[in-house]
């Protein structure tokens, strides 16, 4: 009985007796995105024209070192389709304002103990992310790097209480700061 059902299945589904169809092959990996690339993705006043193909691309292929600080925001979806390059920076701008504000009211709210309570929670790993990388390394005590992502973090978690902060988001959070050497931006990469 099971045979017969296996064999109606497979004939259903057009598969040769025993095997599934294999997938079928990745597409071929492609050099990592550069500069150029990326041009052949923006139209006129640095709109951009494909972002499907531009996911794409980076995907098969990566993003050289250089561009990640341009290209993560448009892979995080930082900027509304249809952006030129002047509205892109005007945007960040504002969005920087908007996140300075955001992040002086979640802590004027908070409660002390709730402050205190989120602020210790990020500290242990804050502490602890990525101390070998150039960017983090070095003291603790006034480190402007760890600051910004102890920050950046404590934001967040003061704005999704049900959430909160949970173990390993520093480690999200941090090569966004890193790269983008904003936190601002990294927030809105982040979030």
């Amino acid at each position: 009985q099971v045979g017969r059902t296996l064999a109606r299945a497979q004939a259903a589904l057009a598969w040769p007796e025993g095997s599934p169809p294999s997938p079928p092959p990745p597409p071929p990996p492609c050099a990592p995105l550069s500069d150029a690339d990326l041009r052949t993705y923006l139209g006129p006043g640095g709109r951009l024209l494909r972002p499907h193909d531009l996911r794409l691309h980076v995907y098969h292929g990566g993003v050289e070192p250089g561009l990640r600080k341009v290209v993560w925001r448009y892979l995080l979806n930082v900027f509304p389709a249809g952006l030129s390059g002047q509205e892109r920076l005007a945007h960040l701008r504002r969005k920087a304002g908007e996140y300075a504000a955001l992040k002086s009211l979640l802590a004027a709210r908070a409660a002390p103990a709730e402050l205190a309570l989120v602020g210790a929670a990020v500290r242990k790993d804050v502490v602890r992310t990525d101390r070998g990388h150039p960017y983090f390394g070095g003291p603790e005590e006034g480190h402007p790097h760890l600051a910004a992502l102890q920050a950046l973090l404590t934001t967040f978690a003061l704005g999704h209480p049900r959430l909160s902060y949970c173990q390993g988001m520093s480690d999200v959070a941090a090569p966004l700061l890193a790269v983008l050497d904003d936190e601002a931006q990294a927030f809105l990469c982040f979030c």
